[in-house]
């Protein structure tokens, strides 16, 4: 028996919450300054991306930066802030010149590295030379950016991406999580030209008709990704978000691209643990219902270590740790069911800590405390090399961790 790492399916479709535009009256545009605009002068707002830097060293008007720019600029540039809405210039000219841009290219302050990240549009080289990929530069000032180097993946099929929507994860930012928008390229069979939406394929085929760049029968889904270094990333090939039901039209190139950034909120159900929301576009050709969807998961949830009702096992690699509580973030059947042995080094069960004295836990849970024969200390095996080894029928393990209380 063999326990699958996949892709978490419980990505729902959130409730609505409502948004307010401001006026704020800044920017002229059109004669008028009735507005919410905050940047409107050059090329870099087609992809001006703002990100608000946690670097304990920031300026105070410097708190808010963003990166913009397109082949037409020769490069990103660099924008501050106050507070987000009141935006200048920081660079003299573009920091970064190699890469294609039209994308949205994402910057954040890594403090487990004390540097700042920058993930850009990118071509791939050596193997896949000349895919839509990802690269990544480096900054220890925000001002002079080591050249891009290409995103590795472990799976190393050839895969085409456009947006990456790298950042720590809030909850463990030693992770780097992306969201990459995938583009397959398909012909315009006569089974794509019947996808919804129909209309829609129809223009854009024939506004690129020779163009030898597009056939009209390209898609786009998206992806997930994790990395502790910044540079190797593990990809899932299986699609985080598929375009979904046919009749509801996100089968079509530009569809389907995630929003920058995972927010906690709370869920719809009195009760019940909070939630992660993302969000994805949909219908981006047409501007009358171009629109943000907003998804929801559990709490770690994107990727789950999953057994059968005939079961599974997994023993983790050697780790050591500090707390007094094994936590773990699982879901099961009525039927199905989870224990957790702790073992040495060598791969012995620990007196007390065995499969026989493990208690069976079912349920689900973000936050479950981990018993053996109803005593939940692991304090005594604190900061000694150990592994763990979870048995598992019909349910899932999210995460685990090793806490205080």
């Amino acid at each position: 028996m063999t326990i699958d790492s996949l892709s978490s399916s419980e990505c729902h479709q959130g409730v609505r919450i409502h948004w307010k535009r401001p006026n704020l009256g800044l920017r002229e545009w059109k004669g008028s300054k009735d507005n919410n605009i905050i940047w409107n002068d050059g090329y870099e707002t087609h992809n001006f991306a703002p990100f608000k830097d946690t670097n304990p060293a920031c300026k105070p008007d410097e708190r808010f930066k963003a990166v913009g720019g397109t082949i037409a600029s020769k490069g990103l540039l660099t924008f501050k802030s106050p507070d987000g809405i009141h935006w200048s210039k920081l660079s003299d000219g573009p920091v970064v010149t190699q890469g294609a841009f039209d994308s949205h290219n994402t910057v954040f302050w890594d403090d487990a590295r004390q540097r700042y990240t920058m993930y850009v549009r990118y071509f791939s080289e050596v193997d896949f030379k000349g895919l839509r990929s990802i690269g990544v530069s480096y900054s220890t000032d925000f001002k002079s950016w080591s050249e891009p180097v290409g995103l590795t993946y472990a799976d190393q099929h050839p895969q085409q991406m456009y947006t990456n929507q790298v950042a720590p994860y809030y909850r463990a930012p030693h992770v780097l999580m992306g969201f990459p928008t995938r583009f397959v390229a398909r012909p315009l069979s006569k089974h794509a030209k019947q996808l919804e939406p129909v209309k829609t394929r129809a223009l854009f085929a024939k506004s690129i008709e020779n163009s030898g760049a597009y056939t009209g029968a390209e898609i786009t889904d998206g992806l997930f990704m994790t990395s502790r270094d910044g540079r190797a990333f593990h990809r899932w090939g299986e699609a985080f978000l598929r375009p979904g039901p046919e009749a509801e039209g996100r089968w079509i190139y530009g569809d389907n691209y995630q929003s920058y950034g995972l927010f906690e909120t709370a869920s719809a159900t009195p009760g019940l643990p909070n939630e992660i929301s993302l969000h994805f576009n949909e219908h981006s050709w047409r501007d009358e219902t171009h629109r943000l969807r907003r998804y929801t998961l559990r709490l770690d949830g994107f990727v789950s270590l999953h057994a059968p009702l005939d079961g599974g096992e997994l023993i983790t690699k050697l780790l050591t740790f500090a707390g007094h509580r094994l936590t773990v973030n699982y879901a099961t059947s009525a039927m199905g069911s989870l224990r957790v042995e702790i073992q040495d080094a060598d791969g012995n069960p620990l007196p007390g800590f065995s499969l026989a004295d493990a208690d069976e836990l079912f349920g689900d849970s973000v936050h479950q405390t981990v018993s053996w024969k109803d005593q939940t200390d692991v304090g005594s095996l604190h900061g000694k090399p150990i592994r763990l080894r979870f048995q598992l029928r019909d349910g899932d393990v999210y995460a685990f961790q090793f806490t205080e209380q």
